[in-house]
């Protein structure tokens, strides 16, 4: 990734790339366009912005069949090799048998791991209640008719509950208008969308920054924001309804003179409408890959590291 700085952004002009956090999270999707200067304080007040030149492959989806530590067959997997503290690689399962697994060749930004066998692996997967992680083996690295993974069976799991309007701290960008403004894509064409950032992110809502002043409470608005999942980016437009934000929302990270005081970005909650399938799908995906990242698998003796 390539850090990026204020200066280095267009604005008022689209995207020419879409912008990262340092985790490599998307923020905002390229083509999009931050409107003046204080939208783009917004957008570095909470940490840095980075791009990618690399390209994104998305995994085949497959039909789910019932797996191991109640994985499914195409269950998302956050693959890394065992001790080390980088990202982790995106991987699915494809397969498995009594001894062992089956699995995609893991990638991080379109590139295949150098993964080899006997190299030790931590690997987690979210069941539908909760992200189980577990530590195998590389058995036998495998190119033909495809590169995938055969891995010893599951070591050392841990199941982590997830509960059911799990909620996730964010740094998306969204564009913020009224419902029923067909036009509020902040683009160039005269709308009132005004830039945002989503700190806080569930199915039911978000926490919305804004350099604007925060709506009245009960007022409708609408958000457009780019979410990625499994690589692929997807547009999403919700409407909601807003409310009070908690005490303290309206802090940042931002360094005085990089944006200004805390209240120079009003920050409120929304509720979202009931959401149709494919918004609700998207978000859940995204929730459960945060999720997975964040998730980390305690120290067990090595006595009991066995199951």
């Amino acid at each position: 990734m390539i850090q990026l700085t204020p200066n280095d952004l267009p604005v008022g002009h689209p995207l020419p790339w879409s912008l990262l956090d340092g985790d490599g999270n998307l923020v905002l999707g390229s083509g999009n366009i931050i409107p003046d200067a204080r939208d783009l304080a917004l957008v570095f007040r909470h940490g840095m912005v980075c791009r990618d030149d690399g390209g994104d492959d998305a995994a085949d989806e497959q039909r789910p069949a019932a797996g191991p530590l109640g994985l499914q067959v195409g269950t998302l997997l956050h693959v890394k090799l065992d001790g080390e503290a980088a990202r982790p690689a995106a991987s699915r399962l494809i397969g498995f048998i009594e001894q062992g697994l089956f699995i995609t060749w893991p990638q991080l930004g379109g590139r295949d791991q150098p993964l080899q066998a006997g190299d030790g692996v931590v690997l987690r997967g979210f069941s539908g209640q909760a992200i189980h992680s577990f530590t195998s083996t590389i058995t036998a690295v495998c190119r033909s008719p495809f590169r995938y993974l055969v891995l010893s069976a599951p070591v050392q799991q841990h199941a982590t509950p997830v509960r059911k309007a799990a909620r996730v701290p964010t740094r998306l960008a969204a564009y913020l208008t009224e419902p029923g403004d067909e036009d509020g894509s902040g683009g160039s064409g005269g709308s009132a969308a005004r830039l945002s950032l989503l700190s806080d992110l569930s199915t039911g809502g978000a926490l919305v920054q804004t350099t604007s002043p925060a709506p009245a409470p009960g007022s409708r608005v609408r958000l457009r924001f780019n979410l990625r999942t499994a690589s692929l980016d997807s547009e999403v437009v919700i409407d909601g309804w807003v409310r009070v934000a908690p005490a303290g929302a309206a802090g940042g990270k931002g360094e005085e003179g990089e944006g200004g005081e805390a209240g120079d970005f009003p920050a409120f909650g929304v509720a979202f409408d009931v959401l149709a399938e494919r918004e609700l799908t998207l978000l859940q995906c995204y929730i459960y890959e945060q999720l997975l990242s964040s998730t980390r698998m305690p120290v067990q003796p090595a006595a009991v590291a066995a199951v």
